[in-house]
């Protein structure tokens, strides 16, 4: 598929992503990556190897109950064939460690967003410690710099990988359940009423 066309679909993954998780009434605020004032802020960069920047495709704030005011960042793949979404995962997988290592992390939430399931026979272990650790090593030169592959385990912060397995989400849709959810009539009911009791 050309290029084009994979940028074209990416983004209205991000952009149909965004539009179910605000149909949720649980999140406050949201932001694409292509937000100017939102994409600094989205954008991170490897700490070696190629030290080159990524950004992941939604964020934002959740809102209600235990995870109120709490921030959450998203990579959304709309495929309809698991194709190599397996690859993509453990790059994002990854991509959280590097930006769960930072000390100013800010990010509460990791939201894998897919229309299409992937990777089915491990599919228990896909938020586990095991598959983060399993990204680091394939990912070990962006990460960790160039190290012989036994002595990747050693570098890894096992703390960081169990904070990240804790914060992992993954979601799944489909077109149709895109379509259930609350309409826009009656979330603008619920955010006023929410304005006017001032939790919003």
């Amino acid at each position: 598929m050309p290029g084009e066309d994979l940028h074209e679909i990416g983004a209205d993954g991000a952009r149909r992503a965004k539009e179910w998780l605000e149909a949720t009434t649980r999140v406050k605020a949201s932001w694409t990556n292509t937000d100017p004032k939102w994409s600094r802020r989205m954008t991170f960069k490897w700490p070696s190897g190629k030290q080159t920047q990524f950004s992941l495709d939604l964020g934002g704030l959740l809102c209600g109950g235990e995870f109120d005011n709490d921030i959450f960042m998203a990579e959304c793949k709309k495929y309809s064939t698991p194709g190599d979404q397996g690859t993509h995962y453990l790059s994002y997988l990854a991509k959280c460690y590097v930006i769960a290592s930072n000390p100013q992390c800010y990010v509460d939430h990791f939201m894998w967003i897919t229309w299409c399931p992937f990777n089915v026979q491990d599919w228990s272990k896909l938020l586990s410690k095991e598959w983060i650790e399993r990204a680091l090593h394939k990912h070990s030169a962006d990460v960790f710099g160039e190290i012989p592959p036994e002595e990747v385990s050693s570098h890894i912060d096992d703390e960081v990988v169990a904070w990240v397995a804790d914060r992992l989400w993954m979601i799944v849709l489909s077109e149709k359940q895109e379509k259930l959810v609350i309409t826009r009539e009656h979330r603008s009911l619920i955010q006023k009423n929410e304005v006017l009791e001032g939790i919003r």
